[in-house]
C-alpha cells in the first residue's frame, strides 16, 4: 500500500482520537501581548498520537487585540478587512512553541533535478516560538473538514497571505478552514522602511524566535514548524475551536512556494502529515516518486524564458502542472486584496503603487493582469479535496504554445493581439477585452484594454459579447479549470460591462485601469474593489456601482462634444449614484457586513471619481 493510501487510511481511522489529542498545550485566554498565561493540565492519559514523527507544539491564545488605534499596534498584523462574522467566521491569533529540528535539506533550487532521498536530521530539539493565524468557521455544521494552511509569503519583508486574498471567497462560501504560519525570520525580525512583525509591534511580537538567539541562520526550522502548524490544527482543539479536521492542505505562494517545493520533496516524505498540496505561481520540481497530491498553478511569468519552458515537468496521477494564460505573478485581484490592511498598518508611505516601464512597448505599464487566477486556484483545491476523498484524478492543463525568437530565446507565442496562446484559457482570454501579458515588467505583467473601435469589431452588440462569455465560461466549466459559482461571476462581470455599446470609457474617470491610489480610481475599479469584499446581501451596493459605471461611460463618450449639457448630464448622475453607494457601505459597516477598513477605502475611492467627475462639471 503507497504512503499516500496509508495517509488516507490514517485520516479516516483515526480522525477522532487525533482530534482530542492534546499533549502539551498551554491555553491563553484573554491576554493581549508578552507571551505569560494560564496553561492547561495535560491530559495523563492521552489518546494514540497518529503522527508520532511530529511533535505536538504548545499553543498560547487566542491572544486579545486591542482597536486598530492601539499606539503600540497590539493588534493581529493584516488582521483581514474582510467583514467575517457577517459569513458565520472567526479570526484568531495564536502564538505556537516548541521544539524543531534542523536538516539537511538543499536550500530552494528551481533547475536542480530533486534527489529521491530524504532529509536527515542535523540537529534535535532547537526551541522557537512564532504565531499563527486562523479563520474559521463558528459553527462546526458549517465546517467542511478541511483546514489550508499557507506558509507566510516573506518576499516583501513583511508576512504576505497572498493565498488568502486569491482563495477568500471560495473558502468562505465552502466551509474551509484556514490558517496561516509565520515560519521565516524575515517576517519576524526585518527591520527596513516596512519592518517584520517585530518592528511592528514589540509589545505583541517581541517574545517571537524562530533563528535560536539569532544562532540558525536560512530559516531550517521553518520546515517542522509548518509539520507542526498542521499538528496543532489536528491535535490542539483550541486552534480550531473544537472544529474535527479530516485533510489538511499545504500551499505556498511564489518565495514560500519554493520552500514548499524543498518541504515537499525531502521533509513530507519523512513523516506525512498533510493530504495535498498547492504551488501558488511557483514551479519547483517535483520528485518523480511523490506521494502526495500536488497542483502547481502557474501563471505566464513562470514561463517566461527558455529555462522554464523546457522543465516543465509532465503530470502524474499525484502530480498536476497548470498553466494559466492572462495572468501574472501577482495580478490585480493580489494588489487591491492587500491594499486596505496595508494602509491601516503601514501606512500610505509604504503602500506604493506599481511602478515599471514595460519591456515590450517601452511605455508605462497599465496595471496588472485582470484575468481571474484566482478562479483556477479555487477550481485546484476542489480537484485536490476530491482527489483525496475519493482518487479522482485532475484534469491536465494544456501547455502553452511557444515560438523561438531572436537569439534563439524560447518564449510564450502569442496571437495579434498580443495574448498567449495555449495554457488554461479563460473566458477573458478567449473573449478579450485587452492585451494582457503576465512576462512583462517581471512579476507585474501589463493589462492593456483595447479601444473602442477594437471592442467594436469584435463585439458588435452588447449581446454578443456577452453570450461569447457565456459560451467561453462553460467551456472552462466543463474542463474543469473553473466552478459554476466563479463562472457567474464572470457572466454577471460581462453582463454589468459596457463592452459592446459603443461608447467610450477614460481611464480618468471610467476604465477599469491602473490601481486606487489616495488620489485616484474610476468607477471600473470602485465595482472590482466593491466585488473583492463580496458583501453580504450587498447586490444593492453592487448595481449602484454598476449604474455608475454605465452613466460615466455615456459621459466620456459626450465629453468634449457639443452641447458641453450632455456629458454633464450623465455625469451628475454617477454623482448621485455614487453618494448612494456611500450612503450603502455606511450602512453595511453599521450592520457588521463591512469592516472599518474596507468601508473606509471603498468611501475613498467613491469620493475620488466624484472628485474627478465634478472637475468636469
Amino acid at each position: 500500500m503507497s504512503l499516500f493510501l496509508r495517509k488516507q487510511q490514517v485520516s479516516r481511522l483515526g480522525t477522532i482520537s487525533r482530534l482530542v489529542a492534546v499533549g502539551a498545550i498551554a491555553i491563553l485566554t484573554g491576554c493581549g501581548g508578552g507571551g505569560g498565561g494560564h496553561h492547561a493540565s495535560v491530559d495523563p492519559n492521552p489518546p494514540a498520537d497518529s503522527y508520532p514523527g511530529i511533535s505536538t507544539p504548545t499553543i498560547i491564545g487566542p491572544v486579545a487585540s486591542e482597536p486598530f488605534t492601539s499606539e503600540t499596534k497590539n493588534y493581529t498584523f493584516f488582521a483581514t478587512d474582510v467583514a467575517l462574522a457577517s459569513r458565520g467566521y472567526v479570526e484568531e491569533e495564536f502564538y505556537m512553541e516548541g521544539k524543531a529540528n534542523v536538516y539537511d535539506a538543499p536550500q530552494p533550487n528551481y533547475t536542480a533535478p530533486p534527489s529521491t532521498s530524504n532529509a536527515n536530521i542535523v540537529q534535535s530539539d532547537v526551541p522557537y516560538k512564532t504565531r499563527i493565524v486562523v479563520r474559521r468557521p463558528k459553527d462546526p455544521a458549517k465546517f467542511n473538514g478541511t483546514v489550508v494552511i499557507e506558509w507566510f509569503n516573506v518576499s516583501d519583508n513583511f508576512d504576505g497571505e497572498y493565498y488568502w486574498v486569491q482563495a477568500k471567497d471560495y473558502l468562505l462560501r465552502t466551509g474551509y478552514a484556514y490558517i496561516g504560519v509565520s515560519a521565516q525570520n524575515v517576517g519576524i525580525t526585518n527591520t527596513n522602511a516596512i519592518g517584520g512583525l517585530k518592528k511592528f509591534s514589540p509589545t505583541r511580537y517581541g517574545s517571537l524566535d524562530v533563528t535560536s538567539n539569532d544562532i540558525l541562520t536560512g530559516d531550517p526550522l521553518s520546515y517542522d514548524i509548518f509539520s507542526q502548524t498542521a499538528k496543532a490544527a489536528y491535535a490542539v482543539p483550541v486552534v480550531m475551536g473544537g472544529l474535527q479536521v479530516k485533510h489538511a492542505i499545504g500551499i505556498g505562494m511564489s518565495q514560500s512556494g519554493n520552500r514548499l517545493g524543498v518541504y515537499t520533496n525531502y521533509i513530507h516524505m519523512r513523516d506525512p502529515i498533510f493530504d495535498g498540496f498547492i504551488s501558488q505561481v511557483s514551479n519547483p520540481r517535483i520528485r518523480d516518486d511523490f506521494n502526495t497530491p500536488i497542483i502547481k498553478v502557474l501563471s505566464e511569468s513562470e514561463g517566461d524564458n527558455r529555462e522554464e519552458l523546457t522543465r516543465d515537468q509532465p503530470d502524474l496521477a499525484l502530480r498536476h502542472t497548470w498553466w494559466v494564460a492572462g495572468t501574472n505573478h501577482g495580478d490585480t485581484y493580489q494588489r487591491l486584496g492587500r491594499t486596505g490592511v496595508r494602509l491601516r498598518d503601514l501606512g500610505p508611505a509604504l503602500t506604493t503603487n506599481d511602478n515599471c516601464i514595460s519591456t515590450v512597448t517601452g511605455l508605462p505599464t497599465p496595471s496588472r493582469t485582470r484575468t481571474p487566477y484566482r478562479h483556477v486556484i479555487n477550481a485546484a483545491l476542489h480537484h485536490l479535496v476530491k482527489q483525496i476523498e475519493t482518487g479522482a484524478v485532475p484534469p491536465s492543463s494544456p501547455r502553452f504554445g511557444s515560438v523561438d525568437v531572436t537569439g534563439g530565446e524560447l518564449a510564450i507565442a502569442r496571437d495579434a493581439y498580443g495574448n498567449a496562446l495555449g495554457g488554461i484559457r479563460l473566458a477573458h482570454s478567449d473573449v478579450p477585452t485587452a492585451r494582457a501579458n503576465g512576462v512583462e515588467c517581471g512579476n507585474i505583467g501589463a493589462w492593456e484594454p483595447f479601444d473602442t473601435a477594437t471592442l467594436n469589431t469584435l463585439y458588435p452588440t452588447h449581446a454578443d459579447y456577452v453570450a461569447k462569455v457565456k459560451a467561453a465560461v462553460n467551456n472552462s466549466i466543463a474542463a474543469g479549470f473553473v466552478l459554476p459559482e466563479d463562472g457567474a461571476e464572470t457572466i454577471a462581470e460581462a453582463e454589468a460591462s459596457v463592452i459592446g455599446l459603443g461608447l467610450e470609457c477614460s481611464p480618468e474617470r471610467c476604465l477599469n485601469i491602473r490601481h486606487f491610489t489616495a488620489d485616484y480610481s474610476t468607477t471600473g475599479l470602485l465595482r472590482e474593489h466593491t466585488l473583492y469584499y463580496n458583501i453580504v446581501d450587498g447586490e444593492d451596493i453592487l448595481r449602484v456601482a454598476d449604474a455608475a459605471h454605465f452613466y460615466a461611460a455615456n459621459g466620456d463618450t459626450l465629453f468634449g462634444t457639443n452641447p458641453a449639457y450632455a456629458a454633464q448630464y450623465y455625469y451628475s448622475y454617477v454623482v448621485s449614484n455614487l453618494r448612494q453607494y456611500i450612503a450603502l457601505i455606511s450602512q453595511a459597516q453599521v450592520d457588521g457586513r463591512v469592516t472599518a477598513t474596507a468601508a473606509e477605502l471603498l468611501v475613498a475611492e467613491a469620493n475620488n471619481v466624484i472628485r474627478a467627475i465634478e472637475a468636469q462639471m
